[in-house]
């Protein structure tokens, strides 16, 4: 499996009607897409959940890369170049992923991000264990690129838990696609 995220980091003024519109409108025509598990529209407020800046982040969960290829290149992902200018795509490989029935639920999402220190070995690291537990949650996603060493964990949940900290943000899900 495959991960993939783009960060719009947009400006303070920005009207955040504007986004929860466009997923409004257009989140559903991402469901049932070739090759998807899942792709959560995420966006955050800025003062909302200690949020700094107003930001779109939608994130991708892919079987393999054959739909993310599709989705990039046959004209799809041609509609955030159009509207918000070229971006990034940041590429992860999916370690562990445990969604419950009821994901769909979730309207948030926590985000902890991990450095992946050097170590003489590999073999044995499990990366579950250097996170946060978020008890009552509705699924667990954990992503991490060799290409930087750094790990992520996904929560699901639906309603916000007090996990904050320097490397923890609360995001909110405007719509999941499956």
């Amino acid at each position: 499996m495959i991960a993939m995220q783009y960060n719009l980091n947009l400006p303070s003024d920005y009207d955040m009607n504007a986004i929860k519109k466009r997923v409004e409108e257009n989140g559903y025509k991402t469901n049932g897409f070739n090759g998807l598990i899942c792709k959560l529209y995420l966006y955050a407020e800025k003062g909302m959940n200690n949020t700094l800046q107003n930001s779109y982040e939608p994130l991708y969960i892919w079987k393999d890369s054959r739909g993310m290829n599709e989705f990039i290149f046959n004209g799809y992902f041609d509609n955030i170049l159009d509207s918000f200018g070229w971006t990034n795509i940041n590429i992860g490989i999916t370690y562990d992923i445990h969604l419950e029935q009821d994901f769909l639920n979730s309207k948030y999402l926590i985000e902890e991000y991990k450095e992946i220190k050097p170590k003489r070995l590999l073999k044995g690291l499990s990366f579950k264990d250097n996170f946060k537990v978020i008890p009552d949650n509705l699924g667990e996603v954990i992503i991490y690129n060799p290409d930087k060493w750094k790990s992520v964990k996904y929560t699901f949940v639906d309603q916000i838990v007090d996990v904050l900290s320097d490397n923890i943000r609360v995001l909110n899900i405007g719509h999941i696609s499956t």
